[in-house]
């Protein structure tokens, strides 16, 4: 049986390292190969001898591309694709709740991580991408990304890069819908989950949000599912359209 090639970016966040154990877990119970590979900032902290990790600092250009390289270097192909990174607080603070509160280095930080790195690591593994039978491109975005569902404002930086990652996915999405075998490029919006990146704003919620492990189920679930009319969309995890 041929192995199901799969790359996770971001790998060691909460919905990352949990995505990896649902493919585990599934190439388990099914028999089905799975050759897991994975992207991260530093050494993982866990052991995962089955997962081929490739360290990528998604804010410079040439980590990216250095590990495109390194990535051919290892398969001739890429079956599915997941960036499950992303950057709301940090060095910088938290969201800007005013525009008072817009900073240069928050955006450039923002659009770094959210927007800019996700869309040139695809980039570098799309000639990977292209050889499959059946390509599957998945991009956590954010319903906040939406213009369309933007009745609130505020989270100026997190916004604006999500928006345009969201613009990145569709026009990849066309583009590549002409490759012989079409793939499905998709956005998704994950939901509120517990994990770093949502921490400050999740400590005290009643109820508590999904755990990264319900995050990443029904996330394995809408990967499984797509099929190539599914291609230049943004999805929930349930399958459902938001608007852009």
């Amino acid at each position: 049986m041929e192995s199901i090639k799969v790359l996770i970016a971001g790998g060691t966040g909460a919905i990352g390292s949990a995505l990896i154990r649902q493919y585990q877990q599934w190439s388990k119970a099914t028999g089905q190969p799975v050759e897991l590979y994975a992207t991260t900032r530093q050494q993982p902290v866990h052991s995962a001898s089955a997962v081929k990790w490739l360290s990528v600092d998604l804010r410079q250009a040439d980590s990216i591309a250095r590990a495109g390289e390194q990535l051919a270097a290892q398969t001739p192909a890429l079956d599915h694709w997941i960036c499950c990174t992303g950057y709301l607080h940090g060095e910088f603070g938290l969201p800007e709740k005013a525009l008072k509160s817009v900073q240069g280095d928050k955006l450039a930080a923002d659009f770094a991580v959210n927007s800019v790195g996700p869309m040139l690591l695809f980039q570098a593994c799309s000639g990977l991408l292209k050889r499959s039978r059946m390509a599957k491109a998945v991009f956590l975005s954010a319903q906040v990304g939406s213009i369309e569902d933007n009745r609130s404002g505020g989270w100026y930086g997190y916004r604006m890069s999500k928006a345009a990652l969201n613009m990145g996915v569709r026009s990849a999405a066309i583009e590549c819908g002409r490759w012989r075998q079409p793939p499905a490029i998709v956005a998704v919006h994950p939901g509120t989950t517990i994990s770093n990146l949502s921490q400050p704003f999740t400590a005290r919620r009643k109820p508590p949000p999904q755990t990264a492990d319900q995050c990443a189920a029904q996330l394995f679930r809408r990967i499984q599912a797509l099929k190539p009319e599914d291609n230049g969309s943004f999805q929930r995890l349930d399958g459902s359209v938001l608007r852009w």
